[in-house]
């Protein structure tokens, strides 16, 4: 592995002179409007230097962002990246891992995730939609991500992890939750290197909250490694992530499993939930639109164009980033070993050029056009584009259906919530506060 080098400052585009804790929260508290802000100071590719995640070059046009999406994994690190920014992340696991351990991590767990696979989970994930429907207050305002974020556990605990005690399975999904909640939208500092005093008790506090989680996860591994079955799937022909991971290292230990299964868990339901939050606020906002959305079939086109414009306009992620191992050039800029370099998915969508009036709600402008012409990348890209996109959209398919067949669902907002940063994800302001009301 190619040693890091600290990016010297002056080797790097402009940008503002801020301290780093102030980039930093005026980046959670609203990407959007100070990338934009940034954009239009310094021009489309400029440095941000953010307490935590240190100095990350930001890579806002639209031409040049294959230069750091479609990286080789030995030339960009998508793990260590994303360990600057959530370093609770292990280096072993298929989100922390970089380059042979990347690519071993992910062709271990493939098999669970391709489209035949989750593809067999749907009715199952409309069960667990409906179940959790039927307990949403009517008729008060309520967070709509909490209730989302249940969901994608209790999807992801029982059907993709494959956690086939049913009290096990309750009790992990509820873990999940516990080990990842945090206060306020956007959040108290990651824990972690470089957030100070904040950071190294909140450190602390997310390895005492994941202790539950990591027993639960433990007791299923041993559970079946016992029995005759360790290495089958679910029953239906299917494979889930812990039969897969003892497939791949039936000699593991327990702990290294459990490492690399906590960061999926994270994954499992952070994005999915803030995705899910995110379609079904705007779904809400227009009845004629939510119509149309439940009574086309799912590849529909216009049904499929509502789906990609929301996530146009509120991605789940916030970026793509890439540590360099070597100095690459991007633009008109030499970049040195080390640094980060980042898409800004929240600004390239926006891009007036691919999408012209880019704040305006059009799911027009996908239909009849392949969105991989378009700086569209709701998913990422090149060799780390997302392992979950068949899941994320089999929920898209199968949660949102469940429920705008039991509720509707009306955002008490006028507007759409601010997005604001947890983490790597966007999700609104106030967790998307909505009220519900029987069909």
């Amino acid at each position: 592995m190619a040693t890091m080098t600290t990016p010297a400052r002056a080797a790097l585009p402009a940008g503002p002179n801020l301290d780093r804790l102030t980039q930093a929260t005026l980046f959670h508290r609203d990407p959007l409007g100070f990338l934009s802000r940034m954009q239009l100071e310094y021009g489309d590719v400029f440095t941000l230097r953010m307490a935590v995640a240190g100095p990350m070059v930001i890579v806002a046009d639209p031409a040049l962002i294959d230069q750091v999406v479609e990286l080789p994994r030995e030339a960009g690190h998508a793990g260590e990246a994303r360990r600057r920014i959530v370093q609770m992340v292990s280096e072993r696991s298929v989100l922390g891992a970089d380059e042979d351990v990347h690519r071993a991590a992910r062709a271990a767990l493939e098999p669970v995730f391709t489209p035949e696979a989750i593809n067999r989970r749907r009715d199952a994930m409309s069960r667990i939609a409906d179940q959790h429907v039927a307990d949403w207050p009517r008729g008060r305002p309520f967070r709509v991500l909490p209730r989302m974020r249940a969901i994608a556990d209790e999807i992801f605990a029982r059907l993709v992890v494959g956690m086939r005690d049913d009290a096990r399975a309750r009790a992990l999904a509820a873990a999940t939750q516990r080990m990842l909640w945090s206060p306020g939208n956007p959040p108290v500092p990651p824990p972690g290197e470089g957030a100070g005093l904040a950071g190294e008790l909140g450190k602390r506090l997310f390895e005492r909250r994941k202790q539950p989680a990591a027993r639960l996860l433990a007791d299923e591994i041993d559970a079946r490694r016992s029995s005759a079955s360790a290495s089958d799937g679910d029953g239906d022909g299917g494979i889930d992530v812990i039969a897969a991971l003892l497939a791949a290292e039936p000699a593991a230990e327990t702990g290294a499993i459990v490492d690399a299964l906590l960061p999926l868990l994270m994954a499992g339901q952070e994005p999915a939930a803030a995705g899910l939050t995110w379609i079904l606020d705007r779904l809400g906002r227009a009845p004629e639109l939510r119509d149309r959305f439940m009574d086309a079939p799912e590849d529909d086109a216009v049904r499929t164009a509502i789906v990609a414009e929301s996530l146009r306009l509120r991605p789940a992620v916030h970026s793509v980033a890439r540590r360099l191992t070597e100095a690459r050039r991007i633009g008109d800029h030499t970049l040195p070993a080390g640094v980060v370099a980042t898409v800004p998915i929240v600004l390239v969508h926006r891009d007036p050029v691919a999408f012209p009036d880019p704040d305006e709600f059009r799911p027009e402008r996908f239909i009849g056009h392949d969105p991989d012409e378009l700086p569209y990348l709701p998913f990422g890209g090149g060799e780390r584009r997302c392992l979950g996109q068949w899941l994320a959209h089999a929920e898209i398919g199968t949660v949102l259906p469940s429920i705008l067949s039991r509720v509707d669902v009306r955002p008490t907002s006028r507007e759409p919530e601010r997005m604001v940063v947890r983490g790597t994800v966007t999700v609104p302001v106030r967790s998307c506060l909505a009220t519900a009301r029987d069909r």
